[in-house]
């Protein structure tokens, strides 16, 4: 499941000298007023010594196109910037350098430190740096590490992200000796299990136990399940201590049941606070399975940082995401070896979180684990073919690539899907739409409910007429101002199936087993919405899933991406559980949807509706999915329009609003973005600054 993040330049670069006198030092103030509109912009200054020797400094840009950054430039003769975009940018002319001095320097840092100081919560100023002895006498870091929270940054590499996340200082030492203490790490009962039985080496066996052995505060037991060859070369090495087991039935005998179990592959190393991480998470009572972030080693380097979601059962099976070193109470590791075996660390994350509830399953997004190698994946098709037989799962397992897709069964007997599509007029787009429907889905019983809201153009009027006498369609007619969650609910009302399928008029079918893949979803225990994938018309990817937070309310993930592209972690082409999908193509229970309300007319007329929809859902306990494997174009509301007048606008600005204090916690931090990710647009680059802090 390794994907390097994807930080391709932009494609465009633009260069301007600035005026410069050779041999400057102090501090530059790069200010200006750049135009443009587009999703990557990134402006540097470089600089250049008597030596020729550069540095470069990436400045902030705000989302309106605002420049106002001061840098410490130590002996410079050249100055340049350099904007690099997708697209033109405007105004670089306008960027001007100006040397204010320490004073006036100073200042312009202090106030930016205090507005933040004043307006973040206290965990966040921690992760900012801001204590007021620094921020009086070295303000400089925490000044440029909250500007690189502006809309328009550059996403650092990874082991810049690493010196800015990972910063164990001695104080964050003491505050970890102090936590272990009041909280009585000590007392929590950590059996470490090193699974060595494919393991081609025993050197990587000894590379994870030094790095147990430099845990802090955190001492547990440990032992190497192996298998003879293994065991036979590991036991002639001088000073290994730790415990052999041939067998994973050994196990039962050592009463685990009361213990939380850390297991790892062999060649696994620990960050050295990992195990005072998870013994901190094992102390909620209500948690029984958790699992960590990793990255690769590649001769020692860390590479390629794995960020995952939060738990997503749906992608667990397919990708196998949550790893190979993961920690679980002892009573389901006792339980899953009893009934299941333990063949595979994958086979044990599958059986052991099957019958737990999702919120026992924690996630911690820091990087804790490094592996030793991307080579092996950890999915296995067997395993998930007995794990689904074992479980009552009626699937079907099909390779795709190195991962899998689950093709559900359907019921013998299918429900009727009410298929809704509000239009007004837009003859060209609602003729493709129906046309693609009628002609290419093989559903055997669905309805088609076409919602006219106020049409006026005789050619439209004239095609809704004749599709009247279509027995599969039926003509609604909605004579009141264009508000789309009341047009949705006032056609759910007079549906006669028990599945809905609420659809643009925008949209096209492309595969004809689209409500099968869909439905079959929906019909799974516990499943409440299905989204699908949805193109542009030039085949580029329009929607893979929705997300809350990054860039605002709600985007959709990935931001466009090619219809080749995987996205992160192949997440653009994997089901999986995901907080929101778009209405433009959903399924869900009629009898769930008018439970809820349906869609938030009151409050939401024209956007965020279904993604209010989708976090109801989840807010009483069903799951969302996103499937990629039902797929239709979908021509971004065009019949709606842009929120182009100040009309549209204010509404928009309510809406969000409202979005803001009904689920500002979700905006906040969605489960399925990592926070350690871009925030400034969901596109899975790495995070501009530190949004997890230490758990002591």
């Amino acid at each position: 499941m390794t994907q390097q993040l994807n930080l391709a330049v932009a494609q465009q670069l633009q260069r301007r000298r600035l005026d410069i006198k050779a041999g400057t030092n102090g501090w530059g103030l790069v200010s200006g007023q750049l135009q443009y509109n587009g999703p990557e912009l990134v402006v540097t200054l470089v600089t250049e010594d008597d030596q020729e020797r550069r540095q470069s400094y990436n400045l902030p840009v705000t989302l309106k196109g605002k420049v106002h950054e001061l840098v410490k430039l130590p002996n410079v003769n050249l100055a340049w910037l350099e904007a690099r975009s997708e697209g033109e940018v405007n105004g670089l002319d306008t960027l001007a350098i100006s040397f204010p001095g320490l004073l006036f320097s100073r200042y312009l840092m202090w106030r930016r430190l205090y507005n933040t100081y004043t307006t973040v919560s206290k965990p966040q100023r921690r992760l900012l740096g801001l204590r007021p002895l620094p921020m009086v006498l070295t303000p400089y870091r925490a000044y440029a590490l909250i500007g690189k929270s502006r809309y328009y940054t550059a996403s650092p590499d990874y082991p810049e992200w690493i010196a800015q996340s990972e910063r164990f200082t001695p104080g964050v030492a003491r505050r970890l000796k102090r936590f272990a203490k009041r909280h009585r790490l000590h007392q929590i009962r950590l059996q470490v299990l090193i699974d060595a039985r494919d393991c081609p080496s025993p050197d990587l066996v000894e590379q994870t136990l030094q790095s147990l052995r430099q845990q802090k505060e955190i001492k547990a037991h440990c032992q190497v399940l192996t298998n003879a060859s293994v065991e036979t070369e590991w036991t002639h090495k001088p000073g290994n201590q730790e415990g052999m087991i041939d067998h994973p039935s050994a196990l039962l005998e050592q009463g685990l049941e009361h213990d939380w179990v850390f297991v790892m592959q062999a060649g696994t190393r620990l960050a050295p606070w990992a195990l005072a991480w998870f013994a901190a998470e094992a102390s909620n009572e209500n948690v029984r399975f958790i699992y960590a972030d990793h990255d690769y080693l590649d001769q020692g380097s860390r590479v390629a940082p794995q960020f995952k979601p939060d738990w997503s059962p749906e992608l667990a099976r397919c990708s196998g995401y949550v790893g190979t070193a993961f920690a679980l109470h002892g009573h389901d590791f006792v339980r899953v070896i009893k009934h299941h075996g333990f063949t595979s660390l994958y086979q044990l994350m599958l059986d052991s979180t099957a019958t737990m509830p999702d919120n026992s399953v924690q996630h911690i997004p820091a990087v804790l684990c490094h592996y030793a190698s991307a080579e092996a994946e950890p999915v296995c098709r067997q395993a998930l073919e007995q794990h689904l037989h074992q479980h009552h799962i009626g699937a079907k397992v099909i390779d795709q690539g190195a991962f899998f897709r689950l093709r559900y069964s359907l019921p013998a007997s299918l429900p009727k899907v009410s298929i809704v599509v509000p239009t007004r007029d837009a003859l060209h787009y609602l003729q493709t739409c129906v046309e693609s429907l009628l002609q290419k889905t093989t559903w055997p019983d669905y309805e088609l409910l076409i919602v006219d809201n106020q049409s006026s153009e005789p050619a439209a009027l004239a095609y809704l007429e004749q599709l009247e006498t279509d027995a599969r369609v039926k003509v609604l007619r909605y004579d009141h101002p264009f508000n789309f969650s009341a047009i949705n609910n006032f056609a759910v009302e007079q549906a006669t199936g028990n599945v809905i399928c609420l659809l643009n008029n925008d949209t096209e079918v492309i595969s004809p087993d689209w409500l099968e893949e869909m439905v079959s979803r929906l019909l799974q225990p516990g499943v409440g919405v299905v989204g699908t994938r949805l193109y542009f018309s030039d085949g580029r990817v329009q929607h893979a899933g929705d997300v809350l937070g990054p860039g605002g309310c709600a985007m959709h993930l990935h931001g466009i991406i090619d219809a080749d592209d995987p996205g992160y972690m192949h997440r653009a082409v994997l089901a999986q559980d995901l907080s929101a999908v778009t209405a433009a193509c959903l399924v869900t229970h009629k009898s769930l949807y008018q439970a809820l309300g349906g869609l938030n007319e009151a409050n939401l007329s024209v956007a965020f509706n279904d993604v209010d929809y989708c976090l109801k859902v989840r807010e009483a306990g069903q799951r969302v999915i996103y499937t990629p494997y039902a797929e239709l174009y979908h021509h971004e509301s065009v019949s709606r329009g842009k929120d182009d007048s100040p009309e549209k606008q204010a509404r928009a600005k309510r809406e969000s609003e409202y979005m803001q204090a009904r689920w500002g916690h979700i905006i906040e931090r969605d489960p399925f973005y990592n926070p350690n990710l871009n925030y400034s647009q969901p596109d899975f680059r790495l995070g501009k600054i530190p949004r997890i802090d230490w758990p002591w």
